[in-house]
């Protein structure tokens, strides 16, 4: 069964990082399918700028986090499949995310043997091994200055990305923040540090591996863009261009230490809370609603892709098919769309592909699933 709430999880997490769109007067549209069908929430919260001091960011887990996230937002909903709403306080989704995220170190039992290894690859003493396949840093570079399978101190990982990066330049890198996960769930901790502030943040994911070490994954941040580790181990790296286009890479990295890709979407929204007649493709698809077309793929290149359509009202609230309705606009907008040779899927059907790729990569339920129980509103 596919989750649920996965979006509403990760959309919360999306929107913390699209304070900016507030200024369009719209609420948010997460790029994650479920998103737009998950629980019609309000989520109200002392928003951390993502300007935040650099020398600030070690006070607590929170702060902590909140550079990790970029920003927080002051309020958002996501959309129900039902007519009723729950507003949900700040103390129950902290509760949630707190659940759901890396650990502080006096949180977890580290061996002996791990926590002297990662205490001294945090100091610059100890080298890891990079590892190419796990890196999806898209500003931080770490891949043109760093070699696969080569093994490096943290010191030499900031010294060549600062000579060799030009996206480095105005990298915080003295800013270096320890937390832990526990990939597959199997009580072995790996060491999660995120290294800057502010501008960009760099998160790195350090196992143990019988006395080496390895960096099983590698992922950067900024003000319109979030690698989020989870405490399980789950990925989710989002990108904002503008409030109504998104896109997005899921993944997880398992108990051995490895990342696995699970699929990218690219959501571009057409008319979102402008009140004028909505077009694709020169077609006329209807007045006061906006729309989002979704681009799946389960390939990092995008080579074979399946497309998704939201039609929301001018408050950006998702609306249903009406099959019995000859004019309805998901039936204009899937004749617009397989005109020009793209074929339309239904959001069920989506769900099935998802799940099915997830279950391909080994993304097992406990940890796909992890601290759904705790998710405000859940019923289940």
């Amino acid at each position: 069964m596919f989750k649920r709430r996965i979006s509403n999880r990760l959309s919360i997490l999306v929107l913390c990082m699209l304070v900016f769109s507030s200024a369009a007067g719209c609420t948010n549209k997460s790029e994650n399918n479920t998103a737009k069908e998950g629980q019609t929430t309000e989520i109200e919260s002392d928003a951390k700028d993502d300007s935040t001091e650099a020398d600030t960011v070690n006070e607590d887990k929170e702060d902590a986090n909140d550079v990790t996230a970029a920003a927080t937002t002051e309020s958002s909903e996501v959309d129900d499949d039902t007519s009723d709403s729950d507003e949900i306080s700040k103390e129950e989704y902290d509760a949630y995310y707190d659940y759901i995220s890396p650990k502080e170190k006096e949180e977890v039992e580290l061996d002996d043997e791990s926590e002297s290894l990662y205490a001294g690859f945090l100091a610059g003493d100890v080298e890891a091994m990079y590892v190419k396949d796990g890196d999806t840093a898209r500003h931080l570079c770490m891949s043109e200055v760093l070699s696969d399978g080569g093994y490096y101190t943290l010191n030499e990982i900031i010294e060549k990305m600062c000579d060799g990066c030009e996206g480095a330049s105005d990298w915080v890198y003295d800013v270096i923040s320890e937390y832990y996960v526990d990939l597959g769930l199997d009580g072995i901790y790996e060491l999660k540090a995120d290294i800057g502030a502010a501008a960009y943040n760099l998160s790195l994911v350090v196992k143990n591996i019988d006395g080496h070490l390895k960096i099983c994954f590698a992922g950067d941040s900024w003000d319109r863009s979030l690698s989020f580790v989870g405490y399980s181990g789950d990925v989710n790296i989002s990108t904002t261009d503008s409030y109504k286009d998104h896109n997005m890479q899921m993944g997880f990295i398992d108990g051995n230490g490895d990342y696995h890709f699970w699929y990218s979407l690219i959501e571009e929204g057409f008319n979102i809370c402008e009140g004028e007649d909505l077009y694709y493709n020169d077609q006329h698809i209807g007045t006061g609603i906006g729309m989002y077309v979704d681009e799946i793929s389960f390939d990092k290149d995008m080579s074979e892709t399946y497309y998704c359509v939201y039609i929301v009202d001018m408050d950006n609230h998702t609306i249903d098919e009406d099959v019995s309705d000859p004019e309805d606009p998901y039936k204009l907008v899937r004749a617009a769309l397989e005109a020009e040779g793209k074929n339309l899927y239904t959001k069920d059907e989506i769900k099935e592909l998802e799940d099915e790729h997830r279950q391909e990569i080994g993304f097992a339920d406990e940890l796909y699933f992890y601290g759904d129980e705790l998710y405000p509103g859940s019923d289940d």
